[in-house]
């Protein structure tokens, strides 16, 4: 019997502990960061903005003009791995939607790096992966 009761005092603590730091992810991310391209663009030519509803906005300072992308996000706790999910974005000239599911491969100070690993409506279809870098915009 103390063994059980045991049993359910972890679960119940790792799963407080799983959740609390799926929340903290989620509170990381709310700001305006810099998106990191593998091209000879500057810093701050394109932007992403997390607001605390779950909102993403995409800006994309182009030559021809500013070009908006909103969509909406979700943090989740897969085991012990972070992932987030992007909904509804849509496609930016020479850049790729946000749409699927990015495991977060660090997160650290002001650097976010994260993969997509899958589509959320498709999880069979090729062509997932994509990195996603970012820096937190001071």
């Amino acid at each position: 019997m103390k063994n059980r009761i045991l049993i359910l005092i972890l679960l119940v603590g790792f799963s407080t502990i799983l959740m609390s730091s799926c929340k903290k992810v989620a509170d990381e991310l709310v700001g305006t960061w810099n998106i990191m391209t593998f091209d000879t663009q500057e810093e701050g030519k394109m932007q992403i903005t997390f607001d605390g509803d779950k909102t993403a906005v995409r800006i994309y300072n182009s030559e021809s003009g500013m070009l908006v992308d909103s969509c909406s996000y979700e943090v989740i706790q897969k085991g012990a791995k972070k992932r987030i999910i992007f909904r509804d974005s849509h496609m930016l000239p020479g850049y790729d939607d946000l749409n699927g599911v990015y495991r977060v491969d660090k997160i650290k100070n002001d650097i976010i790096i994260a993969t997509r690993i899958e589509f959320e409506e498709d999880p069979t279809k090729g062509g997932a992966f994509y990195s996603l870098e970012m820096k937190r915009k001071n």
